[in-house]
Parts: C-alpha cells; structure tokens; sequence
C-alpha cells in the first residue's frame, strides 16, 4: 500500500514536473511575446519617422520651387530694368532725329541765306 502510495506520489510529481516544465516554455514564449511587441513598437516609430521624412522632403521640394521662382522673379526684375535702358535710349534717339530735323531746317534756311546773298550782289 506504501509503495502504491509512493508510486502514485511518484506520478503527482512527475505531473508536476511537466506542469512546471509548461509554466517554463510559457513564460518563455510570454518574453518572446514580449519582445516581438517591443519590436513592433519600434518599428511603429520608425514608420512615423518615415513619414515625418517624407513631409520635410515635400517642404524641401516647395522650397526648391520657391527658390526657382525667386530666380525668375530677378530675372524679369533685370530685363525690365533692361527695358528701361531701352526706352532710355530710344527717348535719345527720338531726340537725336529731332536735332537732326533741326539741323536739316538750318541748312535749308542756310542755303536760302546763301542764294538772297547771290541775288543780292546780282
């Protein structure tokens, strides 16, 4: 009866045993569990890093724009200071045809002077 009784002692233990070897691989996975979360954590952040990368990538495309843009704007700023010079000379011009015509006048009046002094002296 002792024996029976220590065999089936024998038997609770080695339940026990295999119960406590379980508890082991569960807590085992729990820490692999455990783990994979805090990867998973990890990789949450680096998504939104990704993200907040992609965003300071599209800021620095509208900012390329905008420097493009500026570029152009001083261009149209030198020719229309150009245009300026242009019309600047242009008013010369008109002003040189204008002394021109005068001139042309004296040097008709000059050629009259010349022929009443011919007439004269005839």
């Amino acid at each position: 009866l002792i024996d029976t009784e220590l065999l089936k002692l024998s038997l609770i233990d080695t339940e026990l045993l295999k119960l406590s070897l379980m508890l082991t691989e569960l807590l085992k996975l729990s820490l692999i569990d455990t783990e994979l979360l805090k990867l998973s954590l990890i990789d949450t952040e680096l998504l939104k890093l990704s993200l907040i990368l992609t965003e300071l990538l599209k800021l620095s495309l509208m900012l390329t724009e905008l420097l493009k843009l500026s570029l152009i704007d001083t261009e149209l700023d030198k020719l229309s200071l150009m245009l300026t010079e242009l019309l600047k000379l242009s008013l010369i011009d008109t002003e040189l045809d204008k002394l021109s015509l005068m001139l042309t006048e004296l040097d008709k009046l000059s050629l009259m002077l010349t022929e009443l002094l011919k007439l004269s002296l005839i």
